[in-house]
């Protein structure tokens, strides 16, 4: 019986990591491309230009900020799969509206709202799945399974990226790789349609995912859930790890956004397939490394790859872009150690918060959405430079912090 539940578990960390791996790949890959995207395309009269590219980041992660209560709200009383679903469908809409031959500034900026919503719900969900079907001896080898899975979304949607944006992004190009982005997208929901129901854990007893969680839904209970989540927000060990979400959220701007509005089309694809190599195994590798020796070594060579990354890059510059080499050589890297803090902070997340641990990612994923809106904000007006500085200084006081929450009694 103890086999078949273990293996049971392994299955449900398996789908769901792939159908969120689904739902993240049309996500990074739409992302990359957005600032060039944009800034062939006209709204009307009105050219929209690259910096549009980053307000409408910004309005996505400020929605996706605003919605993580409503994400553990629903998760609360409508369960994970519930959550799953709703926020894959709506991601599906941004999809849409980028298949449209003159999609309008407007519907942009709508549809990247309900998307960041959307993401709100998928990505604390989708971290409780997995938390919900491992094991404390299973939790370090399933979160890297997990993040490997999860990140290696940045190769395949970067795959389409390289093919076919080689050149130019022409009219008939975008709605192709939209289109593709969007199908992958429906794939991921489809996946989390057919979740099975969580095994039982312990002396648990096992319970279908639409009913895992409903509780009473009267302002009392809405009332106790804030108190609640205040309660382990101002935790030592929740105040600790701020930094680390923090940096993520910077972090994740520069990869994913920043670096390639800076650099040529046809590199874009190529840098976002290393980054996701270099996620895939050093997800792989480090989740191991964090069942044998523990989260320190982990920590650390992940800092080492994100300070080593930064570096390179703030000194890579040439005129308003990155050369050729450096672009081969941070992609790899900025992979690795973006896999190594995620995850560690997620492993630790689940072993302190077992219990709660949807409210701790709900408010990871509110501080990493609120920083990098900061930075979309910030990189209209600041030197990507001095960014690289800031990110960099922010990944040093995140190690700081993972330290003192880890270290022995």
């Amino acid at each position: 019986m103890e086999g078949t539940t273990h293996s049971a578990r392994r299955v449900n960390v398996l789908a769901n990591a792939t159908a969120t791996m689904l739902v993240y790949t049309s996500f990074f890959a739409g992302t990359m491309i957005l600032p060039k995207v944009l800034e062939r395309l006209t709204d009307g009269e009105n050219k929209i230009n690259e910096q549009t590219a980053y307000y409408c980041m910004a309005v996505h992660s400020l929605a996706a900020a605003i919605s993580c209560p409503v994400a553990v709200f629903i998760m609360k009383h409508f369960g994970t799969k519930v959550s799953l679903v709703v926020g894959s469908a709506c991601c599906t809409f941004f999809y849409l509206t980028m298949m449209i031959p003159s999609p309008s500034g407007i519907a942009i900026y709508v549809t990247q709202s309900i998307f960041g919503f959307g993401l709100a719900l998928v990505r604390p969900a989708s971290l409780k799945f997995l938390i919900r079907n491992t094991t404390p001896s299973t939790m370090g080898r399933d979160s890297g399974i997990h993040w490997g899975l999860f990140m290696s979304s940045m190769i395949w949607g970067n795959i389409v990226v390289f093919v076919l944006f080689k050149d130019d992004i022409t009219e008939s190009k975008r709605i192709i790789v939209y289109g593709i982005l969007g199908a992958l997208n429906i794939l991921g929901i489809v996946m989390f349609v057919l979740l099975r129901p969580t095994p039982a854990r312990y002396d648990e007893e096992s319970t279908p995912l639409l009913n895992e969680i409903k509780e009473d839904l009267s302002p009392s209970s809405m009332s106790a859930m804030i108190k609640d989540t205040f309660s382990l927000v101002v935790l030592k060990q929740t105040l600790w790890l701020l930094p680390s979400m923090i940096a993520a959220g910077f972090y994740f701007t520069v990869y994913c956004v920043h670096i390639p509005a800076t650099i040529k089309m046809s590199y874009i694809g190529l840098f976002g397939m290393l980054v996701g190599a270099g996620e895939l195994l050093g997800s792989l590798i480090l989740g191991r490394l964090i069942s044998e020796f523990g989260y320190v070594l982990v920590v650390i060579l992940s800092s080492i790859f994100a300070i080593i990354s930064l570096l390179v890059t703030y000194t890579g510059f040439y005129g308003d872009s990155l050369r050729f080499p450096v672009v081969i050589a941070v992609g790899f890297a900025f992979g690795v150690s973006d896999a190594g803090n995620n995850t560690a902070l997620s492993t630790i997340i689940g072993r302190l918060f077992s219990e709660k641990s949807e409210v701790i990612f709900s408010v990871m994923s509110c501080t990493m959405n609120l920083s990098a809106m900061v930075w979309y904000f910030i990189y209209t007006v600041v030197p990507f430079q001095t960014i690289i500085f800031v990110t960099g200084v922010t990944v040093f006081i995140s190690m700081v912090g993972i330290f003192i929450v880890v270290r022995p009694k």
